[in-house]
């Protein structure tokens, strides 16, 4: 797949480094995955971490695991638990029936050409060829929640603004492409301060064959 000289393809062994720089300027510092994690990453399922390279620099990575079903109704659901803290190492499951995107990241002076949607576009038709897939979802950040946290969180999500958008940015780019909101879930990561800690989990359709 190309966009503009825009090459994605599956993550190497050798780029952790990279794909941890591109992950520090595109996040907050204590939501941005490490190197260490990116490696632990390709390790346990290489399919699932893509990047987008532009004349053999790396300017955008995604990474995604699967899960079982189970793990989505099992106790109380966070970050570190579903991904192993970011690690994946022990949270893959190699015939888990549920696609789970974990995050992307985007250099700045490259999210102009709307590569975030194109990885979430890639990420989402690699899962629906897979095998066994039932479920491709994702636990998002209501990015500007903590400019509204007198509001209820269920409103939060659900407010739109005066052109018909979904107050949350975050939120809308989702379901722009294709999403739709699921449920909500506090202290999901209590660190993601502009969140308030919470993540809402969005779906995206799997067709039936």
């Amino acid at each position: 797949m190309a966009n503009r000289g825009i090459k994605i393809r599956n993550a190497r062994p050798g780029e952790a480094a990279e794909m941890a720089h591109v992950d520090r300027l595109s996040w907050p510092p204590e939501l941005a995955s490490t190197e260490e994690q990116f490696r632990a990453r390709i390790a346990a399922y290489a399919e699932g971490q893509w990047v987008a390279e532009d004349n053999g620099r790396i300017v955008a990575v995604s990474s995604a695991q699967r899960i079982s079903e189970k793990v989505l109704h099992n106790g109380h659901i966070d970050h570190n638990r579903l991904t192993d803290f970011g690690r994946f190492t022990r949270s893959h499951d190699p015939q888990g029936e549920v696609y789970q995107l974990i995050g992307i990241g985007v250099l700045p002076e490259y999210r102009w050409m709307q590569l975030g949607r194109l990885m979430i576009d890639h990420q989402v038709e690699f899962a629906r060829g897979l095998a066994g897939i039932r479920r491709i979802v994702g636990f998002t950040r209501p990015v500007r929640y903590y400019r509204y946290s007198e509001m209820p969180i269920e409103e939060y999500v659900r407010r739109r603004t005066a052109t018909g958008r979904l107050l949350d940015p975050v939120l809308s780019f989702h379901l722009d492409s294709g999403a739709r909101l699921v449920s909500i879930h506090p202290n999901f990561r209590p660190e993601d301060h502009k969140a308030c800690g919470y993540a809402v989990l969005i779906e995206y359709p799997v067709p039936r064959r």
